[in-house]
């Protein structure tokens, strides 16, 4: 399902009243107030967390700790600035088309990133993932992870964590295809591993594929030459090279 749907006025109402009284437990220092806000207030917001938690409790539970994470990671006040421009300009991640379904495509291009510059990466792809949200919110984004020319050298298993998280915690229900693409031989090890960190929701959503099977969920005149695709792209910051507000 590429859309969220808006939970019922019920569990709205019942998530917003166990956040009340979570949040007594906790101090300001764990929040950011931008978030509770979007949480009692956005219909979309909230239906986030609770379609992607199996209770109310539970989604009250992730909400505490998402915005206790997102407050550590300054989610809310990400900027190219912060991430860094010449991060920005290295072209590791990228908006290009639509899946069939209809949800954007976010790209990113492990092969020529390096294990010094996690930290960096982290925001960069945090500041992504917030922009499309702020975009289109209530739609679901395909992810890619193109690790054509990755290496075990420069291959993260810290980032990939960080990556599953993402998903998890810090947007949880924004995810709805996550597509490895290309992997080479060297890293099934690394993959089984990472496998048995994801959860079945996140299972049943991740896809690995080559040239030949990708276009059973992007077709080509969403994918980029490079992956046998009709769109002729390249990469250039600034500005974003998509129409998204910046």
């Amino acid at each position: 399902m590429s859309v969220i749907a808006i939970v019922s006025q019920d569990k709205l109402d019942e998530a917003r009243n166990g956040l009340k009284t979570a949040l007594e437990e906790v101090t300001k220092e764990d929040y950011d107030e931008r978030d509770v806000t979007g949480f009692m207030n956005n219909d979309m917001n909230t239906s986030y967390y609770v379609q992607w938690s199996k209770t109310i409790p539970e989604a009250v539970k992730l909400a505490v700790k998402s915005f206790k994470i997102r407050k550590d990671n300054q989610v809310n006040d990400l900027t190219p600035e912060i991430v860094g421009i010449e991060t920005m300009k290295k072209g590791y991640m990228f908006l290009l088309g639509r899946d069939v379904n209809g949800c954007r495509v976010l790209h990113m291009r492990t092969g020529k990133m390096e294990k010094k510059d996690k930290e960096a990466n982290q925001k960069l792809m945090m500041l992504w993932l917030a922009r499309i949200q702020k975009a289109e919110p209530g739609k679901r984004v395909t992810f890619i992870m193109d690790t054509t020319g990755s290496s075990l050298f420069n291959s993260d298993m810290g980032f990939v964590t960080f990556i599953i998280d993402c998903f998890a915690t810090r947007f949880p229900g924004l995810l709805e295809k996550n597509i490895i693409y290309n992997l080479p031989g060297v890293l099934n090890a690394m993959w089984k591993l990472v496998s048995k960190m994801l959860s079945p929701e996140q299972r049943e959503v991740t896809i690995m594929c080559g040239k030949s099977e990708i276009t059973k969920y992007i077709d080509e005149d969403n994918l980029p030459e490079s992956m046998g695709g009709k769109k002729s792209f390249e990469y250039s910051y600034p500005p974003f090279p998509d129409e998204l507000e910046s």
